[in-house]
């Protein structure tokens, strides 16, 4: 094999395909930047692979300042960026500062090793276990992920990274046992098992870029059905995954006859925070009473946005005594809340419509949002900052009720 395939091939065909990667990569992120982490880290991460291999291929012909020190340190950085773009892709920040120390390292060690103590097989070395660090750090990033959740693009990208370790881990040992007049021979120069080791880091370079890409798309995938079910503001379930739900429900209250209860509920006077503070305060106010709301829910209750500020919340198993004490409840948690703005404070309540479905009334309700929309007119109408459930009883203490 490497009888045509030699390392200056190696590296014309690194050069070649790594900056078809750039490429790729740029068009990728100019799609996703606003949705996907780390799709700008992947593409200068195979953009100073394909600088490297440029650079390599000119050696003797430009300063060795250049083509030595210069294309190193792009190599070093090639990998850590592909640990940066991980660790975006996987909210797990990086401190700045290491990557001033990473650099100034490699710029030391190339510059000490190239013109004060010139070692070919020390610069290698610093390459090698540049490399060897980094990827491994990728790999425990990657593994805190449990395994069962991995998708294609970990799997790929996981082998990927070990096979690149082991062939540098290899390469090292073999360089270090080799005699002297060929460790110190150009890597350009490399032949047998050297080469060996090139085109096997040309394949892990190859995979690891498909990894990166597939795991971009999963992350893309499930980054747009994220933004498909869940509210961006208040990170509460969409109208129509909450309406879907809310069907489903219903439907098991058909099956089983055990109880549903269904919230509608509304901020009360929330376009005088947004006249007297602005949208952006408004929006602020709306997310923290949602939050205190949500905190307040059992982890088997739905709540999705309907409208504006008008909010639905499905509580399965729930009967008419839970649904007064949940109600009320979130009613006072709500009332409790308090915004900070500049030197204001801002509470806002909130006005609940309510009904129960159940084995009695599951067959004629044509339309239960409807019906609690309308115990919620009458909330705001009664006064607001209460709860009206439709169909309970008159005579129920501390709330205002309507019939049915």
């Amino acid at each position: 094999m490497t009888e045509f395939l030699d390392a200056k091939t190696i590296f014309v065909l690194t050069g070649m395909f790594t900056g078809l990667i750039t490429v790729v990569f740029f068009s990728i992120h100019r799609g996703v930047y606003a949705v996907v982490n780390g799709v700008l880290s992947f593409a200068w991460a195979y953009g100073f692979f394909t600088l490297f291999a440029l650079l390599l291929l000119m050696r003797g012909l430009l300063h060795p300042l250049i083509t030595v020190v210069l294309a190193d340190t792009a190599l070093c950085l090639a990998v850590l960026m592909i640990a940066d773009g991980v660790s975006r892709l996987k909210n797990q920040p990086v401190r700045r500062g290491f990557y001033r120390w990473y650099l100034s390292f490699c710029l030391v060690a190339f510059i000490y090793f190239t013109f004060l103590n010139p070692s070919f097989s020390a610069r290698v070395m610093v390459t090698i276990i540049c490399t060897v660090a980094i990827f491994c750090w990728v790999l425990i990033m990657i593994s805190r992920q449990s395994m069962r959740s991995w998708r294609l693009g970990e799997w790929i990208l996981s082998v990927s990274l070990m096979m690149s370790v082991i062939a540098a881990i290899l390469r090292a040992l073999t360089a270090l046992v080799e005699p002297e007049t060929t460790a110190a021979m150009s890597i350009l120069s490399y032949q047998g098992a050297q080469a060996h080791y090139l085109t096997v880091n040309l394949l892990a370079t190859v995979f690891i870029a498909f990894g990166l890409i597939v795991m971009t798309q999963d992350n893309l995938r499930r980054d747009l059905e994220r933004l498909a079910s869940y509210d961006a503001l208040t990170g509460v379930l969409t109208r129509r995954v909450i309406l879907d739900l809310l069907d489903k429900s219903i439907a098991k209250v058909s099956r089983t006859g055990r109880p549903l209860a269904l919230m509608m509920i509304d901020l009360d006077h929330f376009k005088r925070v947004n006249d007297n503070y602005g949208h952006r305060v408004g929006d602020r106010v709306l997310s923290k009473i949602i939050d205190a709301v949500e905190s307040a829910l059992r982890k088997d209750t739905y709540i999705g946005r309907y409208g504006g500020e008008e909010f639905l919340i499905v509580m399965p198993d729930t009967s008419y005594e839970q649904l007064l004490e949940v109600s009320e409840r979130i009613r006072q948690i709500a009332a409790k809340t308090i915004i900070h703005h500049q030197r204001s404070t801002i509470q806002c309540t909130i006005s609940i419509g309510a009904v129960i479905i159940d084995a009695s009334n599951v067959d004629s309700l044509s339309d239960p949002v409807t019906l609690a929309d309308n115990a919620l007119y009458q909330a705001k109408q009664q006064g607001r900052n209460q709860v009206v459930v439709a169909g309970l009883s008159p005579e129920a203490p501390g709330l205002k009720t309507e019939s049915t």
